[in-house]
């Protein structure tokens, strides 16, 4: 610290000497001198939005925009993945989480700690069944309409807002395929129905063509009813075929 004051001392003494040194002065104008040549961009902006106006071109891309959201509305993106059911199958599927980290009220009360399992079904149940179909295929359409008791039936590809003009009821869609992926669902239609703590998800196999008249549609299978084992199907429909 004391070596450095005989150095500061010295730079203030050498500044008033040379007043000039910390002076500034307009030194003038130097070479030629041009305007800025660059339009104002919020200009710009509003002059190319008058001219899309003028030409109609903005009026088009408005259509445009609407058209894609009513086509969005009208029939959303299908699930990833699936694909009409080839034979009956039923699983159980247990829907318990299990919780990643604690979570508390605002004020700090513990609801759920870390690592405990929770499976809703043990508090709620599942008042209807759900009924997973493409409505793509209006085979599956007719038998999701035509099955007993009350049911949602859930789309996982079509036009929900179609179908519930048509029909007269409600049409659920699985935006986004958040359901399919939740539950395993690759084939349609998948009937999803409460079984105690779990829940039971059937795959029924429906004709491609809607049932002549007089001919009934396809029902899902009862807990009592016994599954086809593998091959079964197939034999059964050669022996149609002969």
């Amino acid at each position: 610290m004391k070596g450095a004051f005989p150095t500061i001392l010295a730079a203030l003494l050498l500044s008033a000497a040379l007043p000039g040194a910390v002076s500034a002065k307009d030194l003038g104008v130097r070479g030629a001198t041009w305007a800025i040549a660059e339009p104002d961009l919020l200009e710009e902006i509003e002059a190319r939005l008058v001219e899309m106006e003028r030409s109609g071109a903005l009026a088009r891309l408005e259509e445009e925009a609407r058209a894609r959201a009513r086509m969005k509305l009208e029939e959303p993106d299908p699930a990833p993945g699936i694909a009409p059911a080839r034979e009956e199958r039923s699983r159980l599927f247990d829907p318990a989480i299990t919780i990643a980290r604690d979570i508390r009220t605002a004020g700090g009360a513990l609801i759920a700690a870390a690592g405990t399992r929770v499976n809703p079904l043990e508090r709620v149940t599942l008042s209807r069944g759900l009924l997973f179909v493409d409505g793509r295929r209006e085979a599956e359409i007719a038998w999701a309409l035509a099955q007993a008791g009350p049911a949602k039936i859930v789309l996982l590809a079509g036009r929900p807002l179609k179908l519930m003009r048509r029909h007269g009821r409600p049409f659920f869609f699985d935006q986004g395929g958040r359901l399919a992926a939740r539950f395993g669902l690759r084939f349609t239609p998948s009937l999803v129905e409460q079984a105690g703590t779990r829940l039971r998800i059937t795959e029924v196999p429906v004709e491609s063509l809607p049932p002549r008249l007089g001919e009934s549609l396809p029902r899902p299978p009862s807990r009592g009813d016994r599954l086809p084992r593998s091959g079964e199907n197939d034999a059964a429909e050669t022996e149609r075929r002969d």
